[in-house]
């Protein structure tokens, strides 16, 4: 017979993982994390927590003592999560539900993870709300979220690209890229921003081609949009792309600018 875990399509979670966690999201989450400073003896949340790297990281630094939680709505993401957890001696729980009804009581934790995870969620000021209420008062809430696509180099130009070809380019991911509006949406949460800080750090991919590959593979939104071109447009989009960050290319290799932001807020 077979099991849950063994029914669970988790390929795009691991394509995720292993092309946009590793070079993107991984490096960045090691940052937020660093910020956040996880204590010994807390209570961690990792909202949308995807394939769980908040989490992991977290996890060494609460211990002994403390407790720390993925929470993702999409099932592949946590079967992945789950798996790469095994592999570690720091025990972590990892939970299928949604951020816009997290399944535990008020003022439960101390922190609460939010990377890229704002500007995902169908319905951002409730995903925050839910949050507010599950944290300490005296708890922290720790978000991540993109700068304007226009810093963001490598999405800028798949961007451009795919509007060449008559296509609308992913930009969900970018719509809290003005700091004003995302402080207006964290206090209209309830929160207390006690800072927002921008930083850029470089990804790097081998070439053009394999930063195409690996968007195309963990960002379905991307990938649905290339499927939809034939050989021969295919060819004239990577060709763009190539054109759009001839700038960043150094050898074949591809080293691109991100700009994130970071946000430390109080509720």
């Amino acid at each position: 017979m077979t099991s849950d875990a063994e029914s669970i399509d988790t390929t795009a979670a691991a394509a995720y993982e292993e092309h946009l966690v590793a070079k993107v999201f991984g490096p960045w989450a090691d940052r937020v994390v660093e910020i956040a400073a996880p204590a010994p003896g807390e209570a961690v949340l990792d909202v949308a927590c995807g394939t769980g790297a908040g989490a992991r990281l977290a996890a060494p630094r609460v211990m002994p003592g403390g407790r720390v939680i993925g929470l993702d709505n999409d099932p592949g993401m946590i079967e992945v999560a789950r798996q790469l957890a095994t592999k570690r001696s720091h025990d972590t729980e990892w939970l299928c539900e949604s951020a816009l009804a997290i399944p535990f009581a008020d003022t439960t934790f101390d922190l609460c993870l939010y990377l890229q995870g704002p500007q995902f969620v169908s319905e951002p000021l409730s995903g925050l709300l839910e949050i507010h209420r599950v944290l300490k008062t005296t708890g922290r809430l720790a978000a991540s979220f993109w700068a304007a696509i226009e810093h963001n180099k490598g999405h800028h130009a798949l961007a451009r690209a795919l509007e060449k070809q008559g296509l609308a380019p992913a930009l969900r991911p970018f719509s809290l890229g003005n700091p004003d509006k995302a402080r207006a949406l964290f206090a209209e949460a309830g929160f207390r921003i006690v800072s927002l800080r921008t930083e850029e750090r470089e990804v790097e991919f081998p070439s053009v081609a394999a930063f195409i590959a690996g968007i195309a593979a963990g960002a379905p939104a991307t990938r649905h949009a290339l499927a939809q071109l034939d050989d021969d447009r295919k060819q004239d989009f990577v060709a763009d792309v190539e054109k759009f960050l001839e700038t960043f290319a150094d050898s074949g290799e591809l080293r691109l600018p991100t700009r994130s932001h970071i946000v430390i807020a109080e509720p």
